[in-house]
Order: structure tokens, then sequence, then C-alpha cells
């Protein structure tokens, strides 16, 4: 007899197959899609209502489920044991749901260790607790004010995504309206007597228009300039610093000009004076000079040096963007009468650029250094011109030509037909 056919010929071997069969199935089914180990986490809370099951759906996709992690890696426990009692002991590390003082060393325990991190990503920063700790919003959190931003008020809880995911609350078209949840509510803030119209004025700014209307990702909003895990309000001395990160070239003028030792002095916010903060517009030469809308009048008056080197640098950027005007009509001239000016067309990019280049170095506030700038814009435009002259110079002498053949043409054409009536006369 085969050794098949005596157990189930044998009642006692058949009574102790079907409990393990039994088992077999049990534990099949608390099995959760966690690189095939048993997760009674899930499968309990999978079968709870309302906040206790949401958190199995919510973490499904998220930056922790794709890197394989599951309730235990944060919330500690032990997910093999069925006993909820046993599972949920505080004695294997388990840790429900942990008060707002406790979020940011709960994340920490893994963000910040840099072996653990090192399995995801060699690269991936591990200061971000430092940092918020350092930060405004992990300064009142230590002195006991639990309304104070926390990891998880940012990036979410069980549903976080990666920074880079355009559904994350911290991707860069999100960043604005996720601070503004606390800094765009009045009656938050109420307690900390901060202005609550950031936001609006932020969403009115050449920044925003450029993030949300242009796609421009590069584009700042609220933690390029106050930072991210260590954001903290820019101080007098530091905007300057901060507008520098992507305005190299204006904040070196500005730092070597003699506005810089007397905004110090004064405790002016540099950029923020002339740009604004929140509501920064585009710049323009408008700024500058004594019209309505300039900003140098605010500081100098009328008989003061400032004042008439206000007057000049605006003068000099006007007559250069001037004569860049009309040899880009020029241009555009020719180009209509079917003229090709290649060599114009590069004149006419360098004139540009040297405009451009005037309009930063107005941040020096020296009117030396402008107009020696300018000398190259106005030469590089005189050029644009005269070759754009030249180029009109041609149209009128090909069309001269074209009149002279026309009438040449027509001439000879007359004469043919002379010809033609002559000789059929003779045979007539």
């Amino acid at each position: 007899m085969s050794v098949r056919t005596s157990i189930y010929e044998d009642d006692k071997v058949n009574t102790r197959i079907i409990p393990v069969i039994l088992l077999i199935v049990f534990f099949g089914a608390v099995f959760s899609q966690e690189g095939g180990q048993a997760n009674t986490c899930v499968t309990c809370h999978a079968e709870l209502d309302g906040a206790l099951s949401s958190p199995v759906e919510q973490v499904k996709g998220s930056v922790h489920d794709q890197a394989g992690l599951s309730c235990a890696g944060c919330h500690g426990g032990d997910p093999l044991e069925e006993d909820p009692e046993l599972s949920m002991s505080r004695s294997k590390g388990f840790v429900g749901k942990p008060r707002p003082s406790q979020v940011p060393g709960f994340c920490a325990k893994c963000h910040s260790n840099p072996v653990f991190m090192r399995n995801f990503d060699p690269n991936y920063p591990v200061d971000q607790y430092d940092r918020y700790r350092s930060s405004q919003h992990g300064l009142l959190l230590v002195k006991g004010d639990d309304k104070v931003a926390t990891c998880i008020s940012c990036h979410g809880i069980h549903d976080i995504k990666a920074a880079s995911d355009p559904n994350s609350f911290v991707y860069p078209l999100a960043v604005a309206d996720k601070c503004g949840e606390c800094h765009a509510n009045e009656a938050y803030m109420r307690e900390y007597h901060i202005d609550t119209d950031q936001l609006k004025e932020y969403r009115d700014s050449y920044h925003a228009e450029m993030l949300y209307e242009k796609g421009d990702l590069s584009a700042p909003t609220c933690n390029d300039c106050h930072g991210n895990h260590g954001a903290v309000p820019p101080g007098v001395t530091s905007i300057a610093n901060v507008c520098g990160t992507c305005h190299v070239i204006q904040s070196q003028y500005f730092s070597a000009s003699p506005h810089k030792v007397a905004f110090d002095e004064l405790g002016i916010s540099e950029c923020e004076a002339c740009h604004g903060n929140h509501a920064v517009q585009a710049a323009s030469v408008e700024l500058i000079g004594i019209d309505e809308k300039a900003k140098c009048t605010e500081c100098h008056d009328t008989e003061s040096n400032g004042y008439a080197a206000a007057f000049q640098i605006r003068a000099t950027i006007d007559s250069l963007a001037r004569e860049v005007d009309l040899a880009q009509a020029m241009r555009s001239k020719a180009q209509k009468a079917g003229v090709e000016v290649r060599d114009e067309n590069m004149s006419l990019v360098n004139a540009k650029n040297a405009l451009i280049q005037v309009e930063a170095i107005v941040h020096t506030f020296s009117v030396a250094k402008v107009e020696e700038s300018a000398k190259e814009g106005f030469k590089t435009a005189e050029e644009a011109k005269q070759i754009g002259q030249n180029a009109l110079e041609e149209v009128g002498r090909r069309r001269k030509l074209l009149a002279v053949m026309v009438v040449m043409t027509l001439l000879v054409a007359g004469l043919l037909v002379l010809y033609i009536r002559e000789r059929e006369k003779k045979r007539t």
C-alpha cells in the first residue's frame, strides 16, 4: 500500500492533517502585499470603520509604501501577532497616534538615521530634524505650542508623496496653498500677531505668474525664501542674500554699492525696500528716476545728489531703449520689404543684451558705471540701425531696377507688336 493511500485511510492521520490545512489557510489570509510577510495591522484595520480603516487605503501608493514600509515601520508593534493586545504592546515598541510634540522625533527615527536612509538613497539628506528644531516652528513647539506646523502638517500623514510627485502637498505648485492653510487663517494666526495677507500678495506677484501661469517650477515660492524644515522669517541683513540666490548679478552689484552700507546702517530691508517681498512685481525701469512710480524719490529729495543721479541714470536707460526700439523698427520694416538681415539680427541681439546689462548695473547706483556700460549698447544699436538702413536702401535700389526692367520690357513688347503688325500689312 502506498504512503498516499495510507494517509487517506488512516483516520488518526486525517485528524492531524485537517488542523494544519486550516492554519495554512488562515495565515494565507493575513499575508499582506508587503513582501509576502503576514501583516495583521492591515488585515485587522481593513475590517474596521471610519478613521481606523482609512489609513489602509491612504498608505497605498505613498512614498513609504513604495519603499516597502508599512504600519510597524512607523508605529512599531508586532504585525505578525494576531492578538491585538500583543501586536500593539508597548513592550514591542508600539506607538499609536503621536502627540504633536512627538511628531518630529517620531519621523526622525528613520529620517535622521543615515545608515537606514542610505538603503533608499545614498544622497538623501538626514538633517531635517536638526533644521526643524532651529526653525520658528520648532522653537515654538519646544515651548509647548502644539498648534505650530510639524512634519505631518505639510507632508500629510499616511498618504505622504515624494516632493517631486505632482500630487504631493509640497510639490512647488502646492507649497503656497499649504503654507496658507495656517498663515492665511486670521483666526489661527491671531495669537501670533502675524499678518495673514502673504498668500494673497504672493498670488499677485511676478514670481507666482512665472510659477502658475508659465509653468516655471524654479520660480520661488514660500520655502525658497523662508526655508522649509528650517523655516524662519528672513532678517534685515539676510534679505539680499536670499534674493541673491537667484538674482546673483544684481546682488553683487548692490553689495558693492554705497546703498549697501547706508541700508545696513538705517536698518532698511535692501531688495525689499524697492521691490517688495511677497507681492514682488516684474522689474521695471519705472522704479528708477524721479517719476511718480520711481522709488528713488522716497529717500532722495530734489536738492540731493541722489536725486540728480537717479534722473541721469533713468535718462541714459531711456535713451538706449529708444535706440534699441528704432533698430527693432528698422529691422521689422526691412523684413516686411522682403530683405533678409542676418547681420542686423546679431547686432540687435547684442544691443538688447546691453540694455539688460545696463538695467542690472543700475544696482550699483553709479552714473559713471551705467553710462560706461551703455556705450556698448549705443554702439551695437547704431550698427543694427545702419545695417537696417542699408537693407532699406537696397530695397529702394531693387525697386528702381525693377521699375527700369518693367519699362524696358513694356518698350520691347510694344516694339515687337509694331513689328508684327508691319509684317502683316506687307503680306496683305
